[in-house]
């Protein structure tokens, strides 16, 4: 009865698989066993033969026994622990995903993972994001990060579920996960939230939330935030502003395949089933079909498979040219692409910002389209209202900017460096031309070389809206043309003239824009392009002159004609008397004179100037007169140019009638020729509006540098005859609002700051020694040949207290970076550049306290050039509990690395010449050795 007893009980434990067994109905089994055994042996016994007379005491004996046994076998029938012996299992550490896509063949996803897996390694990392567009693979590598192997030895359990609008349902899926659903749906939400916390609070646990679309409570849904074991928290989106929504503080940003990931992906998709793929007279087509998967994982997948099962070169033809735009195509993983993404567009839920979005779409896919280009193209369309007396182009401007990165943050479009541009990718810009050609005010024609083959548009240009032709080698006078709103005719080297009565009926015409064509003239016709707002001419190099018939553009708002030929100042300029934007150069005539100078002074209206300066020696004569014009617009608020003198800069400052009334944003040069793309800009994530730089100065020349300084964002000091350290040259004050700094051949500089004496003078005032540069980001030290100490302390709470970014250059006497205390300062940096500084020999000084957590942010160390450097710290051994990224170059004393074993955990990548490698000292150190060698790369090449 007993062994049937433990039969029904091992079958129901069977029948109910997703239970567990109590662990007293394991010990009852035990038992049961050993009972089992006691038995036989006592039957055993009783069996044997017939026992002699003088043998019946001993076998009374075994009675007693056999009687003792049957009440043991009697109580563990009965025994409580029968009752309820099923209890619930407890959740598998890892619920492994099925079918799950290879990723190892593909560097763009794999990478992706890989960088993950750091991450999650790291222990001052809690919240990671994963950003991409919709269909780049972010599921997949998460599916894949979730049954990697590493991860299992990571994390107590991992928590892998798809995001829902409805809070409660996903508290509900991670109870669920946690197999605490039992009475969740009679629970209130708080209650649930706390048996998650009690769950989870003394586990190491990772949870990834795939497609999250909004900020997430994690506290709410009962997700502990406080238990320091290396619990990590994964945020999958498509929408950046997700990201930054939910504190992550790290992204990962999934980009689309490259075209040779691709191919690859789309062709060993087809391969499985069908080899011909490979013949010489398929591949070729194939690779067209390819091409118009944008790159992403999804549309390859589901077109490949469209085409898996055609054999014939002559199949595969007509199958691309059936192949319709992908979100026509009848598949599912294709309609829930189209459906996700069309679900964007229409959740823009305001007209203007979709056309905004429509519009980008005249753009090849994948283009740097330059922000501020762009909402002119949208302004002179009227996408931004209207602009007029009583609304500023800035206002127009602003709403631009908005409705730019309100686009980039729900992933319609991609931002670029500093949101300087934008792009739109492959699969949005199919989305947006598939939109535009079912709407009769978006209507398109696009000639894009190889990509109008694509285009699902084919009607004639005449008769769009919206026109863009590249690769145009001439053009023709049109019949009708009168419902043209936009003509781009960009990047066309060789298209040399336009016919004269090309613009003849194109009186709706409102943005023309010939950017680096090679035209000599404009035709006689542009006097029909009445209600134009927007007229583009730059990097047109062989225009020499404007045409007279520009002076009846009355409409004009936006005129640009940088990098032409045309002499300083067209007087036909000055009857546009509605232009807010001004965009031109400063060639001298022959007779190196500015002529019509005074033009720039009937522009009322102007708001934003640019003065490209060309003949920089006549414009050092002529400055002086053409700024006093400028200084006489009232609306100015935007002013690109560079000043002869500061002499010249203040004289400007003193007349200017809308510097000191107006939020000014500017870029100024003052003693040198103003550059394209300044060097110190171009290290900022975000955009930088207010940059000076200024040359060849001395301290009788500074006040009217002083006067900018507190408007300005990044300042490049060039060359300055006395500064000896920065609070001499401008006061404590004026510096506040410093984001970047170069400083550069100034070479009577011996320190940066000091803190030697509690007071500083500037122009023989004394000021009082405070926080310098408090929101400082970066800083850039180059050719400052008597610099020899950078930073000395002590220094006053707060300085640096934001700087991430520290680089010197070519600095020969510098023998300490950092001195009396002054590097507990830098607790933000995050990168450390040291270069061509022949004489500095260690990094860290002696006269650090004894702690461990210097530099605690410190990612990158780059060691370049640095003849007699020996060692980073020679007193002991540093924490570097943030250090990603080492390289050296060129380094050839420095002998020894400073880790040992069980600092710099995150440091993944070594790279340095195979000979300073191997030279290296590892005595004692064979532990080391062998922790470092896989993340070492052996490299000859210089990096920056």
């Amino acid at each position: 009865m007993l062994h049937a007893i433990k039969k029904d009980k091992e079958m129901k434990a069977q029948r109910n698989s997703h239970k567990d067994t109590t662990n007293a109905y394991k010990l009852w089994t035990n038992r049961v066993s050993e009972a089992t055994e006691e038995a036989q042996k006592l039957k055993l016994k009783y069996e044997e033969k017939t026992l002699p007379w003088w043998r019946i005491q001993k076998r009374s004996h075994l009675s007693e026994e056999m009687e003792k046994k049957s009440n043991c076998v009697r109580q563990l029938m009965n025994d409580e622990c029968l009752k309820e012996f099923l209890v619930d299992k407890p959740p598998e550490p890892v619920l492994k995903e099925l079918n799950v896509p290879q990723i190892s063949g593909y560097p763009t996803l794999q990478g992706a993972l890989d960088n993950t897996l750091v991450l999650l390694k790291n222990n001052k990392i809690k919240i990671i994001g994963m950003c991409g567009t919709k269909g780049v693979g972010k599921t997949t590598i998460m599916r894949n990060l979730n049954n990697n192997e590493e991860i299992a030895k990571l994390f107590e359990i991992v928590i892998f579920v798809k995001v829902t609008s409805n809070d409660r349902k996903l508290q509900e899926k991670i109870a669920h996960r946690l197999m605490l659903d039992k009475g969740v749906n009679n629970e209130d939400s708080d209650d649930v939230a706390r048996r998650i916390h009690r769950e989870l609070e003394k586990k190491r646990y990772l949870l990834i939330l795939d497609e999250v679309e909004d900020a997430i409570d994690l506290e709410l849904l009962g997700i502990p935030s406080d238990n320091n074991n290396g619990s990590k928290v994964v945020i999958v989106t498509r929408f950046p502003l997700v990201y930054k929504l939910n504190r992550v503080q790290r992204v990962i940003k999934v980009a689309e395949l490259s075209p040779d990931e691709a191919w690859k992906m789309f062709r060993d998709t087809v391969h499985a089933f069908n080899p011909k793929i490979d013949s010489p007279d398929i591949q070729p087509t194939a690779k067209l079909v390819c091409k118009r998967c944008s790159r992403l994982p999804l549309l390859i997948y589901n077109i490949a498979n469209s085409f898996k099962l055609k054999e014939s070169a002559s199949s595969w033809w007509a199958g691309l040219e059936d192949l319709k735009p992908w979100p026509e195509l009848q598949s599912q993983g294709l309609e829930e692409l189209y459906s996700c993404l069309k679900f964007c567009y229409d959740e823009l839920n305001d007209k203007r910002k979709q056309k905004c979005f429509l519009y980008t779409s005249l753009y090849p896919a994948d283009s740097k389209v330059y922000s501020d280009y762009l909402v002119e193209c949208w302004a002179a369309q009227g996408l931004l209202g209207d602009i007029n007396d009583t609304r500023s182009y800035q206002s127009a401007r602003n709403c631009g900017i908005d409705i730019l990165e309100h686009l980039a943050n729900v992933s319609l479009l991609e931002k670029g460096e500093a949101m300087i541009y934008v792009n739109m990718n492959h699969c949005m810009r199919q989305l947006a031309l598939h939109i535009s050609s079912k709407d009769p005010e978006c209507s398109f024609y696009l000639q894009d070389g190889e990509e109008s083959e694509n285009l699902s548009n084919s009607r004639a240009w005449q008769q769009a809206r919206w026109v863009s032709m590249r690769q145009v080698h001439e053009l023709r006078r049109s019949q009708d043309c009168s419902t043209i709103l936009t003509l781009l005719l960009r990047k066309n080297p060789e298209l040399t003239a336009l016919p004269e009565c090309f613009f003849e009926n194109m009186s709706s015409l409102l943005l023309l824009d010939l950017y680096s064509s090679m035209i000599t003239q404009l035709p006689s016709s542009l006097s029909k392009l009445t209600v134009l707002r927007g007229l583009f001419l730059n990097r047109c190099e062989l225009l020499e002159s404007l045409s007279s018939e520009i002076g009846l553009l009355q409409f004009l708002e936006v005129l640009d004609i940088r990098d032409t030929k045309v002499i300083f100042i067209p007087l036909q300029i000055g009857f546009l008397t509605k232009l807010r934007c001004l965009r031109i150069p400063f060639i001298a005539s022959e007779d190196n004179e500015a002529q019509n100078v005074h033009v720039i002074s009937k522009l009322h209206r102007l708001e934003e100037l640019t003065i490209q300066v060309i003949s920089y020696e006549q414009w050092c004569n002529d400055a002086k007169n053409v700024l006093a014009h400028v200084a006489s617009l009232e609306n100015v608020n935007h002013l690109r140019c560079c000043f002869p003198s500061s002499i010249i800069l203040g004289e400007f400052l003193s007349r200017s009638k809308s510097w000191h009334r107006k939020q000014n944003s500017f870029r100024f040069t003052v003693g040198c020729q103003n550059s394209r793309r300044p060097q110190i800009l171009e290290s900022f994530e975000y955009k930088i509006t207010n940059y000076l730089r200024y040359c060849n100065g001395g301290q009788k020349d500074d006040p009217a540098i002083i006067e900018v300084l507190p408007k300005t964002d990044a300042f490049e000091l060039v060359c300055h005859k006395d500064i000896k350290k920065l609070s001499n040259f401008a006061g404590i004050a004026c510096l506040e609002r410093i984001r970047g700094l170069l400083i550069e051949r100034c070479n009577q500089v011996l320190t940066i700051v000091s803190g030697e004496t509690s007071r500083n003078v500037m122009n023989g005032i004394q000021i009082e020694t405070a926080v310098i540069l408090p929101n400082l980001e970066q800083l850039y030290l180059e050719n400052l040949l008597n610099l020899k100490c950078a930073f000395r302390g002590p220094l006053h709470s707060g300085t640096f207290s934001r700087l991430q970014t520290l680089s010197l250059k070519n600095c020969p006497r510098l023998s300490q970076i950092f001195s009396n205390g002054a590097i507990q300062h830098f607790s933000e940096l995050q990168k450390l550049k040291l270069e061509d500084c022949s004489k500095i020999e260690e990094l860290v000084g002696e006269d650090i306290e004894r702690e461990r957590d210097v530099l605690p942010k410190l990612e990158i160390l780059l060691l370049v050039n640095l003849p007699n450097f020996k060692s980073i710290c020679a007193t002991h051994t540093l924490a570097w509990s943030s250090l990603e990224l080492l390289r050296i170059h060129n380094c050839h004393k420095f002998k020894t690395l400073p880790l040992d074993s069980v600092n710099a955990v995150n440091l993944k990548s070594i790279k340095g010449q195979q000979e300073w490698w191997a030279n290296l000292d590892w005595t004692n150190n064979e532990e080391v050795l062998q922790r470092l060698q896989p993340i070492f790369v052996a490299s000859n090449e210089y990096f920056s």
